[in-house]
């Protein structure tokens, strides 16, 4: 892996923004695809889709293809997840289980420029589910474990076993943070720093954050680390910890009411936006408090679970009642609201404003929304790409 070749990425600063509108789509009638996955890459400059034929990179600035499509990624077959290294011509990804080419328990690494696969890695007792990339570690996930891979030497670091790999229980991010739950330490958080040095693995920072959550449902690192956000079970309930004192930094009661919480995302500029998607489609915005250094205890457990209402009217209902005439501050107001159309396949934070929202639903737009910074709750369509 020491020759890595660069794609040619034309600098788009102090240009024109184009107009996304008149865009030609990548895809066509004779060319039906279907996205399974997008990922960035460690820098946020480039996204890769995985399709049902082979994968796509695209510029994140302007949403122009990064690389040649030919017959020979068509070829690659159904992709489950594709991600680029950086700005390289390594592409890795994971085939599905449709996948007539590879085997779905097989990490591909793919030259783009070369066009030919040169390592992969398997596990032969049990299947990969999923992998996540940093610039020094490759993370699998299989059924019941997570493999770290050192990248450049591409030894096996470390074996974490009896691990509870539901994607909504891992986080990774990409400075070799890794948050995950094991499945006999129900309150535990564990979290592995993975210290390097010239992209070689000398040592590994250990954490564990005690939660005052009996169970949980999400949990999510901020891009630095600073932050680990988890929600309880029912989804009402949402505490933030800080990392480096493991001390519980927000407390936010969301209601009483049952919500299922698939997203907890934070801004990637200073991690003090937080965008929860709840019930696969609607959203809340909350805004954190920076440099707030009081001493933060845990006020949403004195609300019983057992009585939790599920009514959810704006003015009506116990939800109503707290939000219209509660003068506590157990209960956040959200910074945004909003719902997002379609089926979701992906969602996150725009690399460069807190305050844009872009996401790719199962019918292939890429949709993104802009948040006023003066008027809470008013979300404002920005563009709209038809991929599909």
């Amino acid at each position: 892996m020491e020759d890595i070749n660069e794609i040619n990425i034309e600098d788009s600063k102090n240009k024109e923004t184009p107009d996304f509108s008149k865009l030609t789509p990548w895809n066509s009638r004779a060319y039906p695809v279907q996205v399974n996955s997008i990922r960035y890459n460690q820098d946020f400059s480039l996204f890769t889709l995985g399709t049902s034929k082979g994968y796509k990179i695209f510029l994140t600035s302007n949403l122009l293809p990064a690389h040649e499509d030919n017959e020979v990624i068509k070829n690659l077959g159904d992709i489950n997840i594709a991600m680029v290294y950086y700005k390289s011509s390594l592409v890795f990804f994971l085939p599905s289980r449709y996948n007539e080419t590879f085997t779905n328990n097989e990490l591909i690494i793919f030259d783009d420029f070369y066009q030919k696969k040169i390592a992969s890695f398997k596990d032969k007792s049990e299947e990969l589910i999923d992998f996540f990339l940093s610039k020094n570690i490759v993370l699998m996930v299989t059924l019941s474990r997570i493999i770290v891979v050192e990248l450049y030497t591409f030894k096996i670091i470390d074996i974490i076993d009896n691990v509870n790999t539901m994607d909504k229980l891992i986080s990774f991010n990409f400075y070799d943070c890794l948050a995950f739950l094991k499945l006999n330490d129900k309150k535990k958080i564990f979290m592995k720093y993975y210290h390097n040095e010239n992209h070689k693995i000398k040592s590994v920072i250990k954490k564990k954050i005690l939660s005052d959550f009996e169970f949980m449902q999400t949990l999510s690192l901020s891009p630095w680390g600073n932050y680990l956000c988890i929600v309880s079970i029912f989804g009402n309930k949402m505490h933030i910890y800080d990392t480096k004192n493991e001390k519980l930094k927000f407390c936010i009661y969301l209601g009483p009411t049952i919500l299922v919480v698939e997203k907890i995302i934070f801004s990637k500029k200073k991690s003090n936006y937080l965008f929860m998607l709840k019930n696969e489609n609607e959203f809340r915005i909350y805004k954190l408090p920076i440099n707030d250094n009081k001493e933060n205890k845990c006020v949403c457990n004195k609300y019983d679970d057992s009585k939790i209402s599920t009514e959810n009217k704006k003015e009506g209902g116990m939800f109503g009642y707290f939000r219209k005439f509660s003068k506590n501050k157990d209960i956040w107001d959200s910074h945004a609201t909003g719902e997002l159309t379609g089926q979701i396949e992906f969602v996150d934070f725009d690399r460069n404003k807190n305050k844009d929202i872009i996401y790719i639903n199962k019918k292939g737009e890429f949709i993104r929304y802009h948040f006023k910074k003066t008027q809470s709750g008013n979300i404002l369509p920005d563009f709209k790409v038809q991929w599909m």
